[in-house]
Order: C-alpha cells, then structure tokens, then sequence
C-alpha cells in the first residue's frame, strides 16, 4: 500500500467511525447473503460477529503503519478462522460486502482511488489470513 492509500483509508476511516455500526449491520448482512454457509461458522451470535469484523477493521487500520504488529493481527486472524472452517470464497465474499456496504454508505464519497485503497487494505489483510491459514488466495 502506497502512503496516499493509507491516508486516504484513516481519512476515511475516521469518517467512518459515527456510523461504524450501521456499517458493519451493512456488510455483514450483505456478507451472509453472499455466503449463506458462512453464517454457521460463527455461531449463532450475529451481533458478536459484527463487533469482531468492526474490531479487526479498527486494529488493522491502526495497525498500518506497524507492520509487526498488522501482521501478527492477520497471521493470528488466519489462524483462527481456519479453525472455524472459513474457506477462501467466504474472504472473497467478505470483500466483496465490504466494498458493497463502503459504497452504500459513502455514495459519490467513495471514489475510485478511496476504493482502490480499501481493496488493497483488504487483499493484502486476506492473502496474509490465507497464508497463515496454509491456504492459496482467490482475491
């Protein structure tokens, strides 16, 4: 990720941040649409889930500038949702919701750089996950 992309994610980000629950009620939604078989890997908890996928966001992005530490929280990520099952369509899925729900939320704010800068954000977030996870990247 170039220094503009990670600027331009904490700009957004901190725009974000009022409406961070409505978000993730959002993506999340749009994310079991998507991959119905995923809503049975989490339990039946939804409300626990969206507060896990709003928490990761929130520490990857303060994380961007620590590499040790973003890395540590995704090779950690990786390993637990292997764990659980979760399979390389599902993180494609999960991209794809998120991007959905930025779009939804931002409207015309979503422009195309904004946008390349969150799936980079996330496509680097998921090659590592799948990495770590022993497993190839569809993204």
């Amino acid at each position: 990720m170039t220094p503009e992309q990670v600027d331009l994610i904490r700009t957004s980000f901190d725009a974000m941040w009022p409406i961070r629950r409505d978000l993730a009620d959002l993506c999340y939604n749009r994310f079991v649409e998507l991959a119905p078989d995923a809503r049975s890997l989490f339990g039946g908890d939804a409300e626990k889930q969206r507060m896990k996928m709003l928490d990761m966001i929130i520490a990857l992005v303060a994380s961007l500038d620590e590499r040790p530490m973003f890395q540590s929280l995704i090779t950690l990520s990786g390993h637990k949702h292997a764990r659980l099952g979760v399979q390389p369509s599902h993180f494609v899925a999960m991209g794809e919701a998120l991007m959905w729900s930025f779009e939804r939320k931002f409207g015309a704010f979503f422009t195309p750089e904004l946008r390349d800068s969150w799936r980079a954000l996330y496509a680097t977030a998921q090659n590592e996950m799948l990495r770590a996870a022993g497993r190839p990247s569809s993204f």
